[in-house]
């Protein structure tokens, strides 16, 4: 993640590389190398080197702390804490960003099914009304779709019907392609069960009085 995102942080390539070595003394349990051992590994004088280490200092990526050993004694050592805070903040904009990019490609893509479908560019209200099912009411992309597909079936061209139809998913609890297609099942299901129960009622004859046996 740091190799990636370093010069963001406002790091030069030898503060960078200076970063990592000191990172690596520390995870061999040295919290606070010299500044010689540092040079050394990176072919750099020590005065180089120091000046690095205050420019990590001076952009608030590299702290100085004392901590208190096992042994009793105060020992200073290379923190980078800040460094780490905000290489977390990087990410959780780079999340962000795709997680926006992403739906505003859906949203385009949703305006354009809508205008292939509906055979005409869609009216401003209308864009507005796409836009608020998303982020007013929260439907997931998927289900206007589906919304939009369930109205081109029945030829009905209106975007009150497929809000009716999005609507009444929200009341049935139905938030997934799934429970939509579950719905679907159990809806036809429960209308050729009703025609069955009617044509299989029994079937009562109709006597005419006259044809009565008037012997009875």
């Amino acid at each position: 993640m740091l190799i990636a995102n370093y010069r963001r942080l406002n790091m030069t390539h030898q503060e960078f590389l200076v970063f990592i070595q000191v990172k690596s003394f520390i995870d061999n349990g040295q919290d606070f190398p010299d500044i010689q051992q540092i040079a050394q590994h990176m072919d750099e004088s020590e005065q180089a080197i120091y000046q690095l280490l205050h420019e990590l200092i001076k952009k608030k990526l590299l702290t100085i702390d004392s901590l208190k050993g096992a042994d009793g004694l105060t020992h200073d050592v290379y923190d980078f804490s800040l460094l780490y805070e905000k290489l977390a903040v990087l990410e959780e904009q780079s999340i962000e960003k795709v997680q926006v990019e992403t739906q505003q490609t859906t949203r385009r893509q949703l305006f354009a099914q809508f205008e292939s479908e509906f055979g005409r560019t869609l009216s401003p209200i209308e864009l507005e009304t796409v836009g608020n099912w998303i982020d007013e009411d929260r439907y997931q992309p998927t289900l206007i779709q589906l919304a939009l597909k369930e109205a081109v079936l029945n030829q009905v061209y209106n975007f009150k019907y497929i809000d009716k139809i999005l609507m009444n998913w929200e009341k049935r609890n139905i938030r997934t392609p799934e429970e939509v297609q579950k719905y679907r099942n159990a809806h036809s299901t429960g209308k050729v069960e009703s025609k069955v129960n009617k044509g299989s009622q029994p079937k009562i004859p109709i006597f005419k009085i006259t044809d009565q046996n008037p012997n009875h």
